[in-house]
């Protein structure tokens, strides 16, 4: 099976992933990442990652979609959870794996030390949620 180009969607730009998370996040988050892709199993987190990278790339880009974010603090809300949701999951998994064996966490890596927890988002609609600490 070959490799998808491109992982973050809504990337209709001439941009690469590459260039999107080294705009977004840096070029170490980048290598990082590339560390982790060598150890993926399911993809699963890695497209939720992705994900919150497209919805942040395509409100970065696109004026009209800020506006509405701005003017409409429900909405903005909405989605600022979302992107919680996504990343919460993803350290839900992280923490299932026990990746303290990875790059991510190896004591002498970039960043080994330097992850705290993600936010918690304040509400949700899913049953999982339910057991988030306050």
């Amino acid at each position: 099976m070959t490799a998808r180009l491109r992982e973050i969607p809504y990337n209709y730009t001439s941009f690469s992933d590459r260039e999107i998370v080294i705009r977004l996040l840096g070029a170490d988050v980048w290598e990082v990442l590339n560390t982790l892709r060598a150890e993926r199993k399911t993809g699963r987190s890695a497209r939720m990652l992705f994900e919150v990278l497209g919805d942040i790339w395509a409100v970065r880009r696109n004026p009209y979609l800020e506006d509405d974010l701005l003017d409409n603090p429900k909405r903005r809300q909405m989605l600022v959870d979302a992107l919680r949701h996504r990343l919460h999951e993803i350290e839900i998994r992280r923490q299932a794996t026990n990746w303290s064996g990875s790059s991510w966490r190896r004591p002498n890596a970039p960043y080994a030390n330097s992850r705290p927890g993600l936010p918690i988002p304040p509400a949700c609609a899913r049953a999982s949620c339910a057991a988030w600490p306050a």
